[in-house]
């Protein structure tokens, strides 16, 4: 075994692999690529707008745009064993709005979710999301409640028209 490591059959190993290297050639093939199932010209087809949708700049289109692509607002509603936090949400009637309601509540483990005028009845489980989308349509203060635990709170649904003004006007 010691005639292996001797400088003579490194040398050697190291001559015979460098030829077999420097000799053998790598061919390597790039990719074809097939154009020739490509259109010569690609259609396009527009859709002709009438006159009528083309809002002017005197018409206040600023203000249809920015109605027309309200975002989805956010609410979160944590379940607790002393109740819910927040117990009063605000909303404004015709937006939409994404309700999380998560369940943290460590003496009911499963307990439901009620907002009777928006339709949802959801059960929660200890530590989950529950997601839900509504969309109130009218104003009024409306309730929702956690049946188990005798807890309450309110969704109070304002106009909106009736938005916060800025304490200057």
């Amino acid at each position: 075994m010691s005639s292996l490591n001797s400088p003579i059959v490194k040398t050697y190993t190291k001559f015979i692999v460098f030829f077999l290297v420097s000799v053998l050639q790598v061919t390597v093939k790039a990719w074809d690529v097939d154009f020739s199932r490509r259109e010569k010209e690609l259609k396009f087809s527009r859709i002709p707008a009438s006159v009528d949708t083309i809002p002017t700049p005197n018409e206040g289109w600023m203000e249809k745009i920015s109605t027309a692509f309200q975002p989805e607002q956010e609410v979160v509603i944590i379940q607790t064993e002393t109740g819910f936090m927040p117990d009063t949400v605000r909303l404004k009637s015709g937006q939409s709005y994404r309700f999380h309601v998560v369940n943290v509540n460590e003496s009911n483990k499963n307990v439901s979710f009620i907002m009777d005028a928006f339709s949802q009845h959801e059960a929660t489980y200890f530590g989950k999301t529950k997601s839900f989308t509504v969309t109130p349509k009218a104003e009024g203060i409306f309730s929702f409640e956690c049946p188990e635990t005798a807890k309450q709170g309110r969704v109070v649904v304002i106009s909106s028209d009736d938005a916060r003004k800025p304490a200057s006007e």
